[in-house]
């Protein structure tokens, strides 16, 4: 009898470990807006009860396209929303809130736009979100030196992931807006239409393109919660997450000019 029962055994050990092993998840089906944009959605499972939240990827070559700050004095005005965000600069076709501000509504940490600084480093445990050279990178600010090369800049907290690896993070849901980049340097904007954790955003944004994710290596949070907004109007993309609140800063995706 015994071996009869091995065989038996094993095969019960086999089943039982394909049953708890992760499901397979559909690549993300991205729809090319214009050339070098690309868009894609996906529901991301969260929570005990695995309820799926809505998430927004913009993608872009930044060699097509750049990264733009607007404030207010680009507005005229002290606070905008999406649409006026990408009022304030010809021919943006997507705009997202930027960073953290004070309650007077003054932008906290670093800021450039098209080579000029708009807004000082700040010194604590945030990261930095950059296009030199038209190619994406990410420093912590204790790492960060200026580069005349340096066109676009944010800086804000926590960091996501580091060369593909996710950071830790305190508890806390909301609604979230990222930046980040792959390893082909395609410069990707995030935007999750309901709450969740930091960690179940990274662990999405991590996953790897033939599991269901974009792959990212490097990316930075920022500013959330009731801040996070979305407007993208790009060839047939039209999205929209709509706020009641607006914010004094915010990071419009336009052509390069030539």
């Amino acid at each position: 009898m015994l071996p009869l029962r091995l065989p038996l055994l094993l095969l019960l050990a086999l089943t039982c470990a394909a049953c708890t092993r992760a499901p397979k998840r559909e690549p993300l089906q991205w729809q090319a807006a214009l050339p070098g944009l690309d868009y894609a959605r996906a529901d991301v499972l969260v929570g005990q009860d695995q309820q799926p939240v809505t998430v927004h990827l913009l993608r872009l070559e930044p060699r097509q396209w750049q990264l733009r700050v607007v404030t207010p004095e680009k507005m005229g005005r002290p606070l905008g929303s999406p649409a006026d965000f990408r009022a304030a600069v010809p021919g943006a076709v997507a705009a997202i809130n930027g960073g953290f501000f004070d309650p007077a509504y003054k932008p906290l940490g670093l800021l450039v736009d098209n080579g000029q600084t708009l807004s000082p480093l700040r010194h604590v445990d945030h990261g930095v979100f950059a296009i030199a050279a038209q190619q994406p990178l990410m420093r912590h600010a204790r790492d960060w030196k200026d580069l005349p090369e340096v066109e676009f800049a944010v800086e804000c907290g926590p960091r996501l992931l580091v060369d593909g690896q996710p950071l830790t993070f305190k508890p806390g849901t909301a609604r979230r807006t990222a930046l980040g980049h792959d390893t082909q340097g395609r410069v990707l904007l995030v935007v999750s239409e309901g709450v969740l954790q930091l960690h179940e955003l990274t662990t999405f944004l991590q996953r790897p393109e033939h599991d269901g994710g974009p792959g990212l290596s490097d990316a930075l949070n920022l500013d959330g919660g009731p801040s996070t907004m979305l407007e993208i109007d790009a060839g047939p993309v039209h999205v929209s997450v709509p706020t009641p609140v607006q914010v004094p800063v915010g990071i419009v995706v336009s052509p390069r000019p030539g």
